[in-house]
């Protein structure tokens, strides 16, 4: 079978009008990259605002009116197979992808619910961004078509302003008119995975800074012979080395998490107990 998987979303917001632009990056099932020897690679995604959406040419909507589509949309698939005596709305509901022939994010389309579709809509809203602080971050949008005319086609310009994009705009609206032809809207770089990259950096949570810290004592969990390392899904590690185990800055962190394994009901959890070892250790806190 086959489907359409949208594997990311970067919705454009428009001071000016109040509306967005639904990008999503997107793929057929069947379509591959060329890969190393001939194999083929993954498959091939482009960033588009037409795929899905945007069906009669629209790049731009109010979020409410996107919305409302989206909705209507669902109730022409329920109806669509009202007649089929087998259908409820429930399956479409929770099958979209099935019966709309896509994928959200891999896997298949079965598993695609209406509300993880639509979802993407929602949140691809909530997190719009300008076309100032896409070009911030190295992203920006430009109009192509796959197609020339006669007297040629305008050059494709990366957007850096909002009034770039109303201006281009305009300029492939009217080659459109005279020349027939079809064109789209995506992002700069080409590179897919360069755009993700460059989208996602702000949302990355910064590493927390930690200071060294030197003491010349440090606690472990022994039962008297052995001194513990880690607990696993099968079990625990340990080690004959104390200076190879968990180690603990004081005895009350070495308490807390004894107590915390005994309170999970851990695997012989109550043969530990917390001894002191006077050597020299370090610890980032």
């Amino acid at each position: 079978m086959s489907y359409d998987i949208i594997y990311g979303k970067q919705f454009v917001r428009l001071r000016r009008t109040g509306e967005v632009i639904p990008m999503l990056l997107a793929g057929s099932n069947n379509c591959y990259e060329i890969g190393v020897g001939g194999r083929n690679g993954r498959r091939v995604r482009s960033w588009e605002s037409f795929r899905y959406y945007n069906r009669k040419g629209k790049i731009s909507e109010k979020p409410d009116v996107i919305l409302g589509k989206l909705d209507a949309e669902l109730r022409k698939y329920i109806r669509n197979h009202r007649g089929d005596g087998e259908t409820k709305p429930a399956d479409i509901r929770n099958h979209f992808g099935y019966y709309a022939a896509l994928a959200v994010g891999g896997g298949h389309c079965g598993g695609t619910s209406w509300n993880r579709y639509r979802g993407q809509f929602e949140n691809g809203i909530r997190g719009a961004l300008t076309i100032e602080e896409m070009d911030k971050l190295g992203v920006n949008l430009y109009f192509s078509a796959y197609h020339d005319s006669p007297d040629g086609k305008p050059p494709g310009v990366a957007l850096k302003t909002e009034r770039d994009y109303f201006i281009e705009l305009k300029k492939w609206r009217d080659w459109q008119a005279r020349a027939g032809k079809g064109f789209s809207l995506s992002f700069q770089p080409q590179n897919t995975d360069t755009v993700l990259r460059r989208l996602r950096a702000p949302k990355r949570r910064a590493p927390r800074e930690k200071t060294r810290v030197e003491q010349d004592r440090y606690f472990v969990l022994t039962d008297g012979y052995n001194v513990l390392v880690k607990y696993t899904s099968r079990g625990y590690r340990y080690t004959y080395h104390k200076g190879a185990g968990k180690r603990f800055r004081s005895e009350k962190d070495a308490e807390t998490y004894r107590q915390r394994l005994l309170k999970n009901g851990r695997y012989k959890a109550d043969t530990w107990k917390v001894e002191r070892v006077d050597e020299k250790a370090t610890f980032y806190v």
